[in-house]
């Protein structure tokens, strides 16, 4: 068949428009979205610009940043806190009012409130962002595909919940709530660098309002010397629906001048506004021993109340802890790790409700002191070379933490045990007028050691929910009934991962 000229001009545009048709086709695009949405598109398909990539959309959910690359043909984004238990608050800003948001196909409008169902990298929502016929849909991950992947084994009939943190080298730090089947029900992804990472996640019930609280680093390692075994950063406070509502650091005083950066080994709210937290303070001070100044890293209590310090303690105002330190010791000041010498390293609080006074655990010192609230005046001393109760060998305990009281007024501990590197939970039932021990229980899973770090909470099913802190290897966190000799629950973790402290709150 022969083809004059003007046969082609009628059929060109024709085959032009079909052109387009197999084109956009293949891109993923309709002819009727690409006829209102001028498109470029990378060579490699993957990368494209329109009036979305140029757009000043700023996408928050639950008061975080959701992190979008709208230049992405197929964008993927994992929210960096979500809930099961609460909706999640989503909000968006943007000077362009033409542009329409929707969540699973439901129109949104800012703020919004979304519920997902399961939390896990395979579990998916779709965020779609239009202008005209400019759209976008975004794969939004309910949890980050850096959560570590762990195993949840057995089932728990105490009450509760599992409040714990995850950290590893891979530059994501995580705290999470778990269900006593293992479901996760919240988590928040922090940073882990230099600074830190995110930890010591905690419920606080009162006076029938429910908190949350947890530590994080300063983001900005210039903020402040690097310092091992001590993170510096600040507490946030969130409400009952997870939102933040406030930040908490340490307030100017007579030991801080400046106040500042709390650091990360506990915090308690007290109240509305009424809070105990530990910090540290580098200090020179004059050491007769040595015969000069030398730099120690002295442990600090502050207590405040509606943003004044009510209350404070430091423990280089007694200065026979100095000689009773068995760890970090140095006051010569020569160890390049520890520029200061960290000879008490608190890490944990507790207050008596027989007479409101405080228990404070201090790692490097083998004890732990109960505190007058009023005065400081250290009433007694648990352990260590300052003991007042006369320990037997077998009750002597090492570099422990997380010494707290149980609801029947026994002192529970976990005791590390680096000096036999046996990790033991001990039960103390103490006498303080006569300074004796009335009851002694000692609790061991063999082979378990934990140099460092770790926590013990005792349920009101008398099992034990032990946090194995830098001895996970095998479990993260454990619960036991010891009595008869069985493990109710653990948390398995993958290769390489690690926790501060894991709990139970009711």
């Amino acid at each position: 068949m022969k083809w004059n000229r003007s046969d082609l001009l009628r059929l060109l545009p024709w085959g032009l428009l079909g052109l387009a048709l197999i084109f956009f086709a293949v891109l993923g695009f309709s002819s009727e979205e690409a006829a209102g949405c001028a498109v470029s598109i990378s060579a490699d398909g993957s990368h494209l610009g329109d009036l979305l990539t140029t757009s000043d959309l700023e996408i928050q959910i639950n008061g975080l940043p959701l992190s979008l690359d709208l230049s992405q043909t197929a964008p993927i984004a994992a929210p960096l806190s979500l809930s099961r238990e609460t909706a999640n608050i989503l909000t968006w800003t943007t000077s362009d009012r033409d542009l329409q948001l929707s969540w699973n196909g439901q129109k949104l409008t800012s703020p919004a409130a979304i519920e997902v169902d399961q939390l896990s990298p395979q579990t998916t929502a779709t965020l779609t962002i239009r202008k005209g016929d400019c759209r976008r849909n975004v794969t939004v991950q309910t949890l980050p595909d850096s959560f570590p992947a762990v195993q949840f084994t057995g089932h728990s009939l105490s009450e509760g919940d599992y409040y714990g943190d995850l950290m590893n080298d891979d530059g994501d730090s995580y705290i999470f709530k778990m269900d006593n089947d293992g479901q996760l029900l919240y988590y928040y992804r922090g940073f882990y660098n230099k600074s830190g990472s995110v930890m010591n996640f905690q419920k606080h019930e009162l006076d029938g309002v429910t908190y949350y609280s947890f530590f994080e680093p300063t983001a900005n390692v210039s903020d402040h010397l690097l310092y091992m075994g001590v993170q510096y950063g600040h507490i946030n406070i969130l409400d009952d629906q997870y939102q933040r509502i406030k930040q908490v650091e340490l307030l100017p005083s007579d030991a801080l001048p400046t106040g500042g950066m709390c650091e990360n080994h506990e915090f308690l709210m007290l109240g509305e506004n009424h809070y105990l937290i530990t910090g540290s303070v580098d200090q020179n001070i004059w050491m007769s021993s040595e015969g000069r100044y030398v730099r120690i890293k002295a442990a600090l209590i502050q207590e405040i109340q509606n943003d004044e310090v009510i209350f404070e303690w430091c423990s280089s105002d007694y200065p026979a802890l100095l000689k009773q330190s068995v760890e970090n010791n140095d006051y010569t000041n020569t160890n390049d790790l520890y520029y200061a010498a960290d000879y008490a390293h608190i890490n944990s609080l507790c207050v008596d409700p027989g007479d409101c006074n405080v228990i404070a655990s201090f790692r490097n010192l083998d004890e732990v002191l109960k505190i007058d609230r009023k005065t400081g005046e250290i009433l007694w001393t648990l352990g260590g070379l300052g003991d007042d109760f006369g320990l037997t060998e077998e009750q002597l305990f090492s570099r422990q933490h997380y010494a707290k009281l149980t609801d029947a007024g026994t002192l529970l501990l976990f005791d590390n045990g680096n000096a036999n590197e046996q990790t033991r939970i001990l039960e103390f039932k103490l006498n303080e007028k006569n300074r004796s021990v009335t009851s002694f229980q000692e609790m061991i899973v063999a082979g378990k050691y934990s140099f460092a770090t770790g926590s013990v909470m005792k349920t009101e099913a008398d099992t034990y929910v032990i946090g194995w802190g830098t001895g996970s290897v095998h479990s993260l966190m454990s619960e036991i009934d010891f009595e008869n000799r069985e493990v109710i629950a653990e948390i398995i973790p993958a290769y390489g991962q690690y926790s501060y402290r894991v709990v139970k709150f009711k």
